[in-house]
This record gives C-alpha cells, structure tokens and sequence, in this order.
C-alpha cells in the first residue's frame, strides 16, 4: 500500500498492478485519472469488470464526437 506513493513511477505503477491489491484501493484507483489507466492493467479485476469500463470509455469516447 505505501509504496503507491513512491517517488518513482515505476514502482508505484508495479503497486498498481499487483493482483493482492485490495478490492476497495483498487476501486479508488480505477476512479482517479491519474490512475485509473494503469489501474486497469491489474489482473484482479473480474472480466465483467472490464467490460462494463470498456464500454462506459467507449461510450465517452462516442458522446465527444
């Protein structure tokens, strides 16, 4: 957990990804721009999941246009 606030990217890009990343650190995570696209490369979250992210993104993406 503390080393999502190391100085270097990295290593908090790698805390990021760790799957024994706790469910409610990583739901923060995917609802910060900072992170949340790093967040979303971490191989803990369910595959429906990713799908309703993917599709919430691509529907941003169509309201832009």
């Amino acid at each position: 957990m503390r080393l999502l606030n190391d100085p270097e990217s990295y290593v908090r890009g790698t805390a990021v990804r760790n799957p024994r990343l706790p469910a409610r650190v990583l739901a923060g995570l995917l609802h910060d721009r900072d992170t949340a696209c790093e967040a979303v490369t971490n191989p803990s979250i369910p595959v429906p999941v990713l799908h309703r992210i993917l599709a919430a993104s691509a529907a941003a993406v169509a309201a832009r246009r």
